[in-house]
């Protein structure tokens, strides 16, 4: 216990690869292999942050911490145009990306095909929607943005502490890529430019969304479950893959970019209970946004 008191973000990093991994591990070496449609699935690994979070909270700030992340998986910032328009802008690059087949006259992809999705059966599109905002959005995202940005960017700065983040997160997917298919075909090429820059320009993007919502874990899932829709399934193979995903690579450049003029406030997550600390005067050394 002094050990979690002392090093809370280690214990929940700790705690969510070993959560994760003896889910995945045990797939991979039984040859497991995971594809759109398979019923053989890696999906309840997802969820190894999100428990992570939760028992580390109890451990070091009881009840109230647990209440208080809780609440951020359910907040829905003010303005809620602008949290809207944040949560949901995947939507936004996928509208460009069927634009831009329309233009090119290629053929549009039937819709039960954003149903096809790496580790789980032919549900429907509702219930695959669902099932990713539970596991990709929630099982991700409380873990990554609603635990361990805040304090890595409080030790590093946000910029540091969000590639923090994102090396850690990338690392954590190292057993699903002896699992999920779509893993399995990428060659080193591929995961270093492919995947490893599209996690570093996820983070910078996700940390951007955090600091405009005041930490809102909710708007950091639906982004991600929206993403992922729009990048990681059988409709979103060629043009919509590679649309969105180069969108969401120059919006991370662009933040990138600001920040190095001296605007590294645009990525600096501030929670609302943080947020109301400095309206009554705290000093929170690194927190403070524009």
């Amino acid at each position: 216990m002094s050990f979690v008191r002392k090093h809370p973000v280690v214990t929940f990093f700790v705690l969510a690869y070993g959560l994760s991994w003896a889910y995945w591990i045990p797939l991979a070496i039984a040859g497991v292999r995971v594809a759109p449609g398979s019923r053989s699935t890696h999906f309840p690994g997802l969820l190894g942050p999100a428990f992570a979070a939760f028992i580390v909270t109890g451990l070091t700030d009881g009840k109230r911490g647990i209440v208080a992340l809780a609440r951020r998986l359910v907040l829905v910032s003010r303005p809620m145009s602008r949290f809207w328009f944040y949560a949901l802008s995947p939507l936004l690059l996928l509208l460009v990306a069927l634009l831009a087949a329309i233009a090119a006259q290629m053929a549009l992809p039937p819709l039960a095909d954003f149903a096809l999705y790496s580790g789980l059966p032919p549900l429907g599109l509702p219930a695959v929607v669902l099932l990713l905002i539970v596991f990709n959005g929630f099982g991700e995202e409380t873990g990554w943005r609603g635990f361990a940005l805040v304090p890595l960017q409080r030790r590093f700065g946000p910029v540091a502490g969000t590639f923090v983040v994102a090396l850690l997160w990338a690392v954590w997917h190292t057993p699903t890529f002896f699992v999920v298919e779509t893993y399995r075909a990428m060659n080193v090429p591929m995961l270093v430019g492919g995947f490893g820059l599209g996690i570093c320009a996820g983070a910078l993007v996700l940390s951007r969304i955090a600091e405009r919502t005041n930490g809102s874990i909710l708007a950091a899932a639906l982004w991600h479950a929206a993403y992922n829709m729009t990048s990681a399934t059988a409709a979103s193979r060629g043009v919509i893959a590679a649309v969105t995903t180069t969108v969401v690579m120059v919006w991370a450049g662009a933040l990138l970019v600001a920040s190095t003029r001296g605007h590294s406030d645009h990525l600096r997550v501030r929670t609302n209970e943080e947020s109301e600390s400095v309206e009554h005067g705290a000093d929170l050394v690194g927190l403070r946004s524009r």
